[in-house]
């Protein structure tokens, strides 16, 4: 507890608690009799630890914070600002407003390095959203990752398949995808960051099929592509596709978002492949705007108590595959048993797969034109 009290100190004696600006989808909690003044902060267990810090003056105990999140998070958060709330009110005395955005990770990015976003902290789908505010905007250092445990990722999710009860394709894995007569419904790749963790996964078990291959993975990833029926800007705008249109026999998204659905309506199935990638969901604050705004220790607390075995509860409940090992345990049944790959396994990490992949003239850019020869329907 001692090295982690002295690391809590380093980041934390910039703080000011100060107030912020009021946006969207804002979760308020006010105290009523405070014990600490403000002289803690959570640590990296979740545990309120003291630190010798300088008390607030009452007058200022009023602080708003502010998250840009991607879009399937908003219950998510909203659960977890009210519990990081309570304890927050209830150790410092301060009134906490915890607002959020939520949208494609890409259109928060956007947002931010256009300065019409005051967001103390992001919480995406995407690292290289965050590298981009790192590089382009200066908002944060570019070794952010190495900043809270798990390389910044409290908790996990992976990539399935949602079909229509009964799942007249007998769609079960990969190469199901592309068989003929499936129509299938996906993110856009090249919009839309959910899109691309779709293609990552598709060429990630690609490659374990074919025994790294990659002529032969490459051949099966146009193919599956060639079954794509409609590609949507964003994966909100896929699901309507799906379930409200009635459009495709399958849809492809986050394991998390297709939980959801077929919990809310028993005409969808979740099929989980038996391998898939690992999605890594980042968080980061953004030292640029918490400076400006005064709120680093409210922020950087905050974020550390995403891995808090209180939080991963939550993130359970909202069908993410926590990293607490203890949670994961109890919580197994929870979740379909998928060899989860990893970036890191698969591509060497993210900077390889973006590099080799993503990047612009890399193999999306490339194959991008051939995946897309067939009849598909693109919805901006």
């Amino acid at each position: 507890m001692k090295s982690n009290t002295r690391s809590l100190r380093a980041l934390l004696r910039i703080a000011l608690l100060a107030g912020s600006t009021l946006l969207i989808a804002s979760s308020e909690l006010r105290a009523s009799a405070g014990c600490c003044g403000g002289t803690g902060a959570f640590g990296l267990d979740g545990r309120w630890t003291p630190l010798d810090l300088p008390p607030v003056p009452k007058k200022e105990r009023i602080v708003s914070i502010h998250n840009a999140s991607f879009g399937s998070t908003r219950d998510l958060y909203a659960e977890i600002n009210a519990t990081f709330g309570k304890e927050w009110v209830k150790k410092t005395n301060y009134s906490l407003t915890v607002n959020g955005t939520h949208g494609p990770s890409f259109a928060q990015t956007r947002v931010l390095l256009a300065d019409t976003s005051d967001a103390d902290f992001v919480t995406l789908d995407h690292p290289s959203a965050i590298d981009e505010l790192a590089l382009r905007g200066r908002f944060l250092p570019e070794n952010w990752r190495t900043r809270l445990p798990n390389n910044s990722v409290p908790f996990n999710t992976t990539i399935v398949f949602l079909v229509r009860k009964g799942n007249p394709k007998a769609i079960r894995d990969w190469p199901d995808l592309a068989k003929s007569g499936v129509a299938i419904v996906t993110p856009d790749p090249k919009l839309n960051s959910v899109g691309q963790w779709i293609y990552l996964a598709a060429w990630s078990t690609a490659l374990q099929r074919e025994g790294g291959d990659v002529e032969k993975a490459r051949a099966s990833i146009i193919e599956l592509y060639h079954n794509v029926a409609v590609l949507n800007s964003n994966s909100d705008g896929a699901a309507q596709t799906f379930t409200e249109k009635k459009t495709g026999d399958v849809l492809l998204l986050l394991e998390s978002e297709a939980l959801a659905l077929a919990a809310q309506d028993k005409a969808y199935e979740v099929v989980a492949p038996p391998a898939s990638l690992r999605v890594e969901t980042p968080v980061a604050w953004l030292d640029k705007n918490i400076e400006k705004h005064g709120t680093a220790r409210v922020t950087i607390s905050y974020l550390m108590h995403l891995f808090s075995p209180e939080v991963q509860e939550i993130a359970v409940r909202h069908h993410y595959r926590p990293i607490d090992e203890a949670v994961a345990q109890k919580h197994a049944s929870a979740f379909a048993p998928v060899k989860l790959l990893t970036l890191d396994e698969t591509f060497g990490g993210w900077t390889q797969a973006y590099t080799r992949f993503l990047a612009p003239g890399a193999a999306l850019d490339r194959d991008y034109p051939v995946m897309t020869t067939k009849e598909i329907i693109v919805q901006r």
